[in-house]
């Protein structure tokens, strides 16, 4: 799947991409009277980069996967953990991952 292509999952979802300079992050989705991804553009330096980030976060959408500052980190970790999940099965086509298990099987 290619960048647009999720660009274009989250503008169907209604879904805001901003660019937005943080400290600690690359991007962030917030869920508040609407949900917007942040983006720090400038911290982002290749298309494969910004592909991953916008692909977890929309996993953090779809799965429900969010979190508080305030929350342990073992819920975190739960919640990135399903974030991670999407982004590989929407980013990695099936026919790589079967290819990589024909080849292990040999």
């Amino acid at each position: 799947m290619e960048l647009i292509d999720l660009e274009n999952i989250a503008n169907r979802e209604k879904i805001c991409i901003r660019n937005f300079k943080m400290r600690k992050n690359k991007a962030r989705i917030i869920e508040y009277n609407n949900t917007c991804i942040f983006m720090d553009y400038s911290q982002i330096h290749t298309y494969t980069e910004e592909k991953c980030l916008l692909a977890e976060e929309l996993g953090h959408y779809y799965y429900s996967a969010y979190y508080t500052l305030n929350s342990d980190k073992e819920f975190i970790d739960k919640q990135e953990y399903k974030a991670m999940k999407w982004k590989s099965l929407i980013c990695v086509p099936l026919n790589s991952i079967l290819s990589c298990f024909y080849k292990r099987s040999i």
